[in-house]
């Protein structure tokens, strides 16, 4: 029987990191970042983690070097580990989220045809694409990226579209009682502009009236007004500080008391 104080005398598990890149587009739905290594398919930003460096540490060096975007910290979203969920061996994946604008991502489209940030254009409704490089190692491997709508993963392995569904599921329930939980709007922003990202997000239209009532307790009106086009500017808001709502919440518990 193996010694437990004997750790070499275990078969260990690579551990693997994963991160679903969300991104909101306007008037194009919820999409995900994928990367490409030049040969293979299409992925995830994601790396076995190397000796001695911690979780954080590797998604940031692979989202750095893969998707070309820095001074990120995705939050844990699941650990996957099903032994055989990956053909080269055993690996377990602790997958991240990290959502951003299109933007924020350098793959931001422009005009009807679109334009990558290297410059080419789209064809035929391809997602934008671009050719990322780790600017740290010049012979590091040259990765594409581009972005696709989540609903058309198929591309990705089984392991990696499960990430995405995961993803996906976690942001719309954060959305569904958050209002704009990863800060994507401005500081100041009007209720028609919270609902037309949350609307991004959850996929489908959201009833106005319901979605105002939700939302209007978690906000904090600046006193200010935004015009939206044809009729009256529309009131603007900010997010209410944490301090704020824990305030407000206990004292409706000391008013029950």
């Amino acid at each position: 029987m193996p010694d437990p104080s004997q750790l070499t005398q275990f078969p260990r598990p690579s551990v693997a990191v994963d991160t679903a890149v969300l991104c909101p587009v306007p008037g194009r739905g919820l999409h995900v970042l994928l990367t490409h290594p030049g040969d293979g398919m299409w992925q995830l930003p994601g790396s076995i983690l190397r000796p001695q460096e911690r979780l954080a540490e590797a998604v940031a060096r692979c989202l750095r070097e893969k998707a070309r975007l820095v001074d990120r910290a995705p939050v844990q979203l699941h650990v996957f580990d099903q032994p055989d969920r990956d053909d080269r061996g055993w690996v377990i994946s602790v997958a991240h989220l990290d959502v951003l604008s299109a933007g924020d991502v350098g793959l931001a489209r422009t005009g009807d045809d679109g334009v990558s940030e290297s410059g080419t254009a789209e064809s035929d409704g391809e997602p934008a694409e671009a050719v990322a490089t780790d600017s740290d190692h010049a012979d590091a491997p040259v990765h594409r990226r581009r972005l696709v709508p989540v609903h058309e993963v198929h591309e990705l392995s089984s392991e990696h579209q499960e990430i995405v569904r995961v993803a996906v599921h976690r942001l719309r329930t954060l959305h569904e009682r958050t209002p704009d939980p990863f800060g994507l709007l401005e500081s100041e922003f009007s209720l028609r502009q919270l609902r037309e990202l949350h609307e991004i997000v959850a996929g489908e239209s959201l009833q106005a009236d319901t979605f105002r009532r939700t939302m209007l307790p978690l906000l904090e009106p600046t006193g200010q007004a935004v015009s939206q086009g044809r009729g009256r500017p529309a009131q603007t808001f900010t997010r209410r500080s944490e301090l704020a709502l824990r305030a407000d919440s206990q004292a409706v518990e000391d008013s029950r008391r």
